[in-house]
């Protein structure tokens, strides 16, 4: 169905959003105390704190570029987060615009999600950089049971794509005892995990993609797939779908490519997180790729 390039559909989005007027007016500091004659790009930014946020726990270089990396993500998660919602909410707004069937003006929701795939490209094309790593043996041991399964951003993002719990029981072992690093997780995060999966369970982009297919005369998934690509409002958007489905797939592609090269190198075949890592990290693609069935 859809085929362009994550690039080529940025591009696209960039030249609709723009064309639209926006007005924006300058808002006071929301502390009327702040001396902003004094603020300079360092405190602004607050660097010093940013920078003291990596904290290796060996002296390998290499730990230092594990930590930058995954802290690096973990900021563009963080806006994503922000973005994704903006998204949504834009999204569930133009649906229930009484003037078009299908759905209304989405400018707004592909103002928001060309931010979104900007920002998941920069994870997708940061997390590889772990790949110059020689020394992960230096500091693996020393790490404890740390593990990108636990990156409850990632979680948060991806329920608010639409996917399911699929993480859950992921570091079982053949006794079915889960592993210190998702007992923990779910200590400190089961509670907004739930929330996260009652509020987005009908807020989801592939929510929303069903609503747009549901929505759209056609004998077949295919026939109303090509009916929206047709459509002035849904195809932005469904382009833009599309793209976030990429970028999700290869993302998950790369971590477990990582995990692949990096424990070789360590003669292991157990993530530090205590799951299979092999079959644990191609559980998404198997089970829940593509998000959006069609496009792709």
């Amino acid at each position: 169905m859809i085929t362009s390039l994550p690039r080529k559909i940025l591009r696209s989005l960039k030249n609709q959003i723009m064309s639209q007027s926006y007005n924006p007016q300058p808002l006071p500091p929301l502390d009327s105390t702040i001396d902003i004659t004094q603020n300079h790009y360092w405190s602004y930014h607050n660097l010093d704190a940013l920078l003291q946020c990596k904290r290796p726990l060996t002296a390998s270089q290499d730990e230092d570029l594990f930590i930058a990396v995954h802290q690096i993500c973990e900021l563009a998660f963080h806006q994503m987060i922000i973005d994704l919602e903006r998204v949504l909410d834009a999204i569930a707004h133009a649906l229930q615009d009484p003037r078009d069937p299908i759905i209304g003006d989405t400018h707004e929701a592909c103002y928001f999600f060309q931010r979104v795939l900007r920002l998941y490209e920069i994870a997708v094309t940061t997390m590889p950089i772990l790949g110059t790593m020689r020394a992960f043996a230096e500091f693996r041991t020393s790490i404890g049971p740390t593990s990108g399964f636990q990156s409850f951003q990632f979680r948060h993002l991806e329920m608010m794509s639409g996917a399911s719990q699929y993480w859950e029981g992921g570091t079982q072992d053949a006794q079915g005892t889960p592993h210190i690093a998702e007992t923990e997780f779910d200590r400190r995060y089961g509670t907004e995990i739930q929330q996260w999966l009652e509020r987005h369970r009908s807020h989801s982009l592939r929510h929303y993609y069903e609503i747009l297919i549901h929505r759209t005369e056609g004998s077949t998934s295919g026939d109303r797939i090509k009916t929206l690509l047709n459509h002035a409002h849904a195809s932005p958007l469904l382009n833009a779908m599309s793209a976030y489905d990429g970028l999700q797939t290869r993302f998950h592609r790369s971590h477990l490519g990582l995990a692949i090269q990096q424990l070789k190198l360590v003669g292991v075949e157990v993530g530090t997180g205590g799951t299979s890592f092999r079959t644990y990290l191609a559980k998404y693609e198997k089970e829940l790729s593509p998000l959006f069935p069609g496009l792709s």
